[in-house]
């Protein structure tokens, strides 16, 4: 009777122990998730602030090393895209949307409306008097 108490005992342990070593991968598959949304929602805001040095015309078509491309080193395993289109109903706003991901198929997308005072020209050589 004592081995098969010492051995159901022995199989309770063993439960719990795969229990606890479950929750403790679980753990860990949360915090690199979280880790990665923290970087990357700090890296897509360090793009959007980049977008504030651009001109109205050069948010209507995009320089490709604005476009997308590939973070420094130590977060070299990170990647951007970038993508402005005007909004038709207003001159000089654009939607702009920020999207960085990373290896294991993760992604995060930032988005906003950018303002640049249009470059308004005038089709004569001035309208002055003469």
């Amino acid at each position: 009777m004592t081995v098969f108490e010492a051995a159901a005992a022995m199989a309770m342990v063993g439960l719990v122990a795969i229990g606890a070593l479950e929750a403790v991968g679980a753990n860990m598959r949360a915090a690199a998730k979280s880790r990665h949304a923290i970087e990357a929602v700090s890296l897509a805001e360090q793009r959007m602030d980049w977008l504030d040095f651009l001109t109205d015309a050069q948010l209507r078509s995009l320089p490709d090393s604005v476009r997308q491309g590939r973070f420094n080193p130590p977060l070299d395993g990170y990647r951007w895209t970038t993508a402005a289109e005007p909004v038709a109903t207003v001159a000089g706003v654009y939607d702009v949307r920020v999207r960085v991901m990373w290896a294991d198929s993760g992604a995060f997308e930032m988005r906003t409306y950018v303002y640049r005072r249009p470059v308004i020209t005038t089709g004569g050589r001035g309208g002055g008097r003469g």
